[in-house]
């Protein structure tokens, strides 16, 4: 399978340059692309381990903001030069805003779907031409095609308005049934230390798990955008509305949404994480 990469190799002078270019344009193409190496081997079982130390409990679990933040090197990830060196190139600004949505999430396998703050009737504003926004994730293990451990995509969906504006319903369930079967299906061939960054309008599941790979599975998930202050507050004002569900009946609180929608910048975080935010030309958006 083709995609792109942005490789792990230092470029020579006058590489780099056209070395992200392709990048972002095989974003702006299929939908994603593929930051290469961004741990090494050491890193990525230093990070497993504080994910499991964090992560405790069985089945899936995904991690507060605040607690992500508490740990240096979890949080670090988020403010590598690498990273954000090839999130202003994908973005195209060079003062790109970073949401508090930041979390580790341990054994959490999804189907089909549009993140629920990119569709539905109130988010047609994601179709406009100026809108741009970037997940980011960096997967702990291979992506095996027995054993999952990464993400599946639709190729080029973040460009299929399903319905004509994007108020398609976010579960997604005639598109999953259709192209998500389609030879449009991709598994995102990431190794342990990769980083996915994908359009936040791009398609995706959890690569399916055909057997037991034997080991827990674990990810590091963050979000930026372009520097948009009317669609940065649509953003994190639908994820306060989101964290609060209904579901038959009843309703229940997302607590790492919740928290998301209460954090203040720059008091709900850590001093050295704003001065190296700031260092790095990264506004940190919060309600």
């Amino acid at each position: 399978m083709t995609s792109s990469v942005m490789d792990s190799a230092v470029p020579h002078d006058g590489e780099e340059s056209a070395t992200a270019s392709a990048s972002a344009r095989e974003f702006a193409r299929r939908g994603y692309t593929i930051l290469r190496g961004l741990l090494d081997a050491d890193e990525v079982e230093q990070a497993r381990a504080l994910c499991a130390a964090h992560l405790t409990g069985s089945g899936a679990q995904e991690m507060l903001t605040s607690d992500f933040l508490a740990d240096d090197f979890l949080a670090g990830i988020v403010l590598r030069e690498r990273v954000v060196n090839a999130v202003k190139e994908l973005l195209g600004d060079e003062r790109p805003v970073l949401y508090p949505n930041c979390t580790a999430r341990k054994n959490v396998y999804v189907p089909w779907h549009v993140d629920a703050t990119f569709v539905g009737p109130t988010a047609a504003y994601v179709w406009e031409p100026a809108f741009a926004h970037v997940q980011c994730g960096l997967y702990l293990q291979d992506n095996d095609p027995v054993g999952g451990g990464g993400i599946d995509v639709v190729r080029a969906s973040h460009l299929m308005s399903f319905d004509g504006y994007g108020t398609t319903d976010p579960e997604f369930d005639i598109p999953a049934r259709t192209v998500g079967q389609s030879d449009l299906r991709e598994r995102v061939d990431t190794r342990a230390g990769d980083v996915v960054m994908w359009n936040a309008r791009l398609m995706h599941t959890s690569t399916p798990v055909l057997r037991d790979p034997g080991r827990e599975k674990f990810g590091v998930f963050f979000s930026y955008a372009r520097t948009h202050a009317r669609d940065n507050h649509r953003f994190l004002s639908q994820i306060a509305v989101d964290s609060m569900r209904t579901m038959n009946g009843v309703s229940r609180i997302i607590p790492r949404l919740a928290e998301i929608s209460h954090m203040r910048y720059p008091e709900s975080f850590p001093a050295w994480f704003a001065k190296e935010a700031a260092a790095a030309a990264v506004h940190i958006a919060t309600l």
